[in-house]
């Protein structure tokens, strides 16, 4: 199959316009007053600094409002590390009024311990001089008994 070459005696659509006009449209000189502005030489330097200084105030807006955000983030960051560093603070306190009252009770108990081991210490020798008491007279008690038993044994046997 061959191409067929472009149809190039293409009508314009007219189905919408007059058929007054129809025919003025194809016969109708195109103005050159309403292309002359679109084909005058224009300072687009003016133009790109008319939307330079706009993008620059819209980034400095942005910039502003992104830092009053980071204000407000940053002062509610620092309020509750505050009460973060608060509760921190309170809760060491009672953690040494705790160890305190622990130590002072440790303190005297160690102390009620020096105590009784000096009574103890004091209870063991009272008991050592009893027990050396009750020995000697034991001993002498038991010596008495021998040289009785000895004189007696004398006597009783010649």
């Amino acid at each position: 199959m061959t191409k067929k070459p472009w149809n190039f005696n293409v009508r314009p659509i007219t189905s919408g316009i007059d058929k007054e006009r129809r025919g003025s449209i194809r016969d109708e000189k195109v103005k050159t007053g309403d292309t002359e502005s679109m084909t005058d030489i224009t300072d687009y330097r003016h133009e790109l600094k008319l939307r330079d200084d706009s993008l620059r105030k819209e980034l400095d807006l942005r910039q502003e409002s992104f830092r009053a955000e980071q204000a407000v983030r940053d002062k509610a960051l620092d309020d509750r590390f505050a009460g973060f560093f608060a509760a921190q603070s309170e809760r060491d306190k009672s953690f040494e009024k705790v160890s305190d009252a622990r130590m002072d009770r440790i303190e005297k108990d160690v102390a009620s311990i020096k105590a009784d081991a000096k009574t103890i210490t004091t209870d063991i020798q009272g008991i050592k001089v009893t027990m050396a008491k009750y020995l000697g007279a034991a001993v002498v008690i038991g010596a008495l008994a021998s040289g009785i038993l000895g004189a007696a044994l004398k006597h009783l046997l010649p």
